[in-house]
């Protein structure tokens, strides 16, 4: 089969290589459409948070062409969507199990056998005895490729199938989209509250979409005009063009001028949820948010940032990793946003820019690096 397989920064080529052989517990995707992850861009573009060798993408959406005897609930031609899950099953007895974060513990951790030819040429992250414990598109091959495995396959838990009012392009949001929600949930919005959405790329638009349920204004800070006008099309109250206006300074004339310890200053708005990844707005996150509210740290930054830490103090900040656990499990919020989907509350086809195939897959992720011509670029092999 054709993949895309990623050797490192501006290094990745389209090659064949063996279709994956399931498992009696396991199911085998062909891959319909997979979308382009900011994480998957940072990797291109600077060849971090991958490895050489793999194959990403885990936005992936795909009809089941393959089944294993054991798995159940699954069959031939379903449409599905593959998605890591939460359902970690510890010791129970460890520090890690005793403080309910099961997924540290040490018998989870499986070790690379050492004895096969991978682990003997010094690649033992392709070594077959972790492999199945990998996650799509990190660590395990993903979705720029024309078949997924999907391992240990449980419906509801790891795969999920797609409502036939879905397109296979609609459920290649299912993963950024339960990303959203859960970021959203973390800030915990209240119908009072004005909430800024910093970045308006893909996760940035559905996090504005998602606020709009819950809170009284969402204002939307970015400076691509494609994506100030999606957002605004898309249903933000107010659009901040970051490269012709002041953000901070604009926030504070919507919401007020914030009072903290340190005296007067700062905006008041109640949720930041920063989704660009960009120190300039972590720094202006840090001057939007009110005295006591919230920032949800969403995008994956690049560089170390220089800030004050002071304002978080004296600002009663509450500063939240993307990555803190919420009220319900990973399996619940993405059975949740396949229901939104369906119910057309959240809109995914404006976001869909370009769509390129495989053997595009250099073009696809230059143009997924240009913000002012792009939102969401989709991958079908």
């Amino acid at each position: 089969m054709k993949a895309a397989v990623y050797y490192g920064a501006q290094d990745i080529k389209v090659e064949d290589i063996e279709v994956p052989q399931i498992g009696p517990a396991d199911i085998l995707v062909k891959v319909k459409a997979c979308g382009i992850c900011g994480s998957d861009l940072h990797s291109y573009q600077h060849g971090i948070f991958s490895r050489p060798g793999w194959v990403m993408g885990h936005e992936v959406s795909g009809e089941v062409v393959a089944v294993g005897e054991k798995v159940e609930g699954i069959k031939i031609g379903d449409g599905v969507v593959p998605m890591a899950h939460d359902n970690f099953q510890g010791c129970g007895r460890c520090f890690w199990c005793q403080r309910e974060q099961p997924q540290w513990c040490p018998s989870l951790i499986k070790k690379p056998c050492g004895e096969c030819e991978f682990c003997k040429s010094g690649q033992f992250y392709l070594c077959n005895s972790i492999r199945p414990y990998q996650l799509i598109g990190y660590g395990r091959n993903g979705g720029y490729s024309e078949y997924v495995i999907v391992s240990r396959a449980v419906l509801n838990q790891n795969v999920f199938k797609l409502p036939s009012s879905v397109s296979f392009e609609e459920g290649a949001f299912v993963e950024p989209l339960q990303g959203a929600f859960h970021w959203v949930s973390l800030a915990e919005p209240e119908s009072r509250d004005t909430a800024v959405v910093l970045g308006a790329g893909t996760v940035g638009l559905l996090v504005m979409q998602l606020l709009k349920n819950y809170v009284s204004r969402v204002i939307v800070c970015e400076v691509s005009p494609l994506r100030l006008r999606l957002a605004r099309e898309l249903g933000a109250d107010v659009i901040i063009d970051a490269s012709v206006e002041e953000p901070v300074q604009r926030v504070m004339d919507i919401t007020g001028t914030g009072r903290s310890y340190s005296g007067k200053g700062g905006a008041c708005a109640d949720i930041v949820m920063e989704c660009s990844g960009t120190g300039v707005a972590l720094q202006q996150a840090l001057e939007m948010t009110r005295t006591g509210g919230k920032i949800v740290l969403v995008g994956l930054f690049d560089d170390l940032v220089a800030i004050n830490p002071n304002r978080i103090i004296h600002k009663q900040l509450k500063v939240i990793s993307s990555f803190a656990k919420g009220k319900l499990s990973r399996s619940q919020e993405t059975a949740h946003v396949i229901d939104l989907i369906t119910s057309g509350k959240v809109k995914l086809r404006p976001l869909i820019t370009h769509e390129f195939g495989l053997d595009e897959i250099r073009e696809a992720f230059e143009a997924q690096a240009r913000p002012d011509q792009s939102v969401k670029v989709l991958i079908k092999p």
